[in-house]
């Protein structure tokens, strides 16, 4: 069997970077997640240099990383050159320059594809054409120096069905679609058997070269601003330029799908007087900045304003001004923030900017303003926003039974963030991209939730709350900011868990990073 099912090229500035993806139904490097001796990491080590000479021959790497699941298993300092390499470097050397053959570039290309393409480095390709920045033209021909051909690239490879997968997980974790995957191997249906070997191409060869774009990040940029000025989505723009966060660099370079010219960014700012119930956050969002562009604007120290204050807007157009409240509501017992804003067609967010509330707690008779937005019929949905209505039927039901198994004795507020830890992890690069998926994952044949492993989700029977907890979760509410583990700290006995960083506490149960 085969140690590793998939692997994933990273170009540091240290150099070439290789994680390595540990089968799961291979467990004889450990028997306790983290610990290896010195004879399991010499023959781990063995075994990813024979897997990376059979996949990548001709590729120069420094490091390489192995992954079991969804935790960094171990590093491997491998060298710049295998051993046999090495030494037939040394024995012939050559003249300073080397030769080289002309790319011309096409639609889609970045320096960084180019150069795993032919096995050489963004910043040999830089020097060898002179250039100053990573930014590309359609046509442009370039130099590729070291004088190969290109890489010899396998064109697929073989994969084991495990419990849990579907063929979108395989098709999302390869790098290929379904649609291939199924005609590869002459499949009817999308019905998998654990055990199934599966042939993975390397590569969506059937989807049509999509238009893109360069764009460079300027100071307020967030990837949400940059998605609505070129008419793509966050997940267009992290998939295009291989992110796994949000975070961006001033001066880097965006490659932009959906061929939409790019806008100029303003270089010129505006003015903002503030209003009563007005936060640095909700002034960011209706000027399409950050709230740190806004702090570094007018060189805050905190969040504090005050009604009256002139703020500078970075890198937007003119402020609108701020919404009106059309109407007020007094709570009555059993009101939620949730069941107020779907009664009056808005958002739980829009109830808490308005009424500069900082948390969901309300009191009965309560006054509370409803944003202007309430009171007009919503806009048509997308064809994306349809899809997402469907396709979170499915997760609310699961997300529910799971919030009955784990949490059905704590607060809505408890229910809602274990709801939350599972969606984070769904937007997580580490794990599963379905709440199913997340919910059913096995590391090293170990499920990751007690209720998915004795069977005790399946016959879950939520109520009207845990529905509501669940529904919640879906809609980015999270009061774990950003955890991805839950456990209750009298009963777990797991050293792994207790060690993670600590989010919150909320109820029964510890929430952390």
């Amino acid at each position: 069997m085969e140690t590793f099912t998939h692997y994933k090229i990273n170009e540091t500035e240290h150099g070439i970077e290789i994680v390595l993806y540990m089968n799961e139904n291979t467990t004889e490097f450990s028997a306790e997640l983290g610990s290896i001796s010195n004879v399991q990491e010499s023959s781990l080590k063995n075994e990813a240099i024979s897997f990376i000479k059979r996949k990548l021959p001709s590729l120069k790497i420094k490091t390489v990383k192995v992954m079991a699941g969804g935790i960094l298993f171990s590093v491997l300092g491998i060298g710049a050159l295998p051993a046999d390499k090495a030494s037939a470097a040394k024995k012939t050397s050559t003249p300073s320059h080397t030769a080289s053959l002309s790319y011309t570039v096409s639609a889609g290309d970045t320096l960084y594809s180019i150069a795993q393409l032919y096995g050489t480095t963004v910043n040999a390709i830089k020097e060898a054409n002179h250039l100053t920045s990573d930014l590309l033209q359609v046509g442009q021909t370039l130099s590729i120096p070291s004088g190969g051909i290109p890489m010899a690239i396998p064109t697929h490879n073989t994969y084991q069905v495990v419990s849990g997968d579907t063929l979108y997980s395989i098709a999302q974790r390869h790098g290929t679609s379904v649609d291939t995957i199924k005609k590869v191997n002459q499949l009817s249906t999308d019905v998998l058997s654990i055990g199934q070997t599966l042939t993975i191409p390397y590569g969506n060869t059937s989807s049509p070269t999509q238009a893109t774009t360069t764009y460079q990040v300027v100071s307020g940029d967030t990837l949400y601003s940059i998605a609505q000025r070129h008419g793509t989505s966050v997940d267009g723009i992290k998939k295009n330029n291989q992110l796994t966060s949000d975070i961006l660099s001033i001066g880097q370079t965006l490659t932009i799908p959906s061929g939409v010219a790019s806008s100029p960014p303003q270089a010129s700012t505006t003015t903002y007087q503030v209003v009563s119930g007005d936060t640095l956050y909700s002034i960011a969002q209706r000027n399409g900045t950050s709230v740190d562009g806004i702090k570094k604007a007018n060189q805050l120290s905190s969040d504090i304003l005050s009604i009256g204050q002139t703020l500078t807007i970075p890198s937007g157009g003119t402020a609108s001004p701020a919404p009106a409240a059309e109407a007020t509501y007094q709570v009555a017992p059993g009101d939620t923030l949730y069941s107020i804003a779907n009664r009056n067609g808005t958002s739980v967010d829009a109830i808490k900017r308005a009424n500069n509330l900082s948390s969901n707690l309300l009191e009965v008779g309560q006054e509370l303003a409803i944003p202007s937005s309430s009171s007009k019929a919503p806009a048509k949905k997308s064809i994306a926003s349809k899809q997402q209505s469907a396709y979170n039927q499915e997760d609310v039901e699961w997300l529910a039974k799971m919030i009955y198994s784990e949490a059905r004795g704590e607060s809505l507020q408890g229910q809602i963030a274990v709801g939350a830890v599972i969606m984070n992890r769904v937007k997580s690069p580490l794990f599963p991209n379905t709440v199913k998926d997340v919910l059913f994952e096995k590391s090293n044949g170990y499920y990751q939730f007690t209720p998915a492993e004795t069977g005790v989700i399946n016959t879950a029977t939520p109520n009207a709350q845990h529905i509501e907890a669940a529904k919640r979760a879906i809609s980015g509410e999270d009061p774990t900011n950003g955890a991805l583990f839950f456990y209750n700290p009298d009963k777990t006995s797991s050293s792994y868990l207790r060690s993670r960083t600590v989010s919150t506490t909320i109820g029964n149960h510890v929430f952390a990073f």
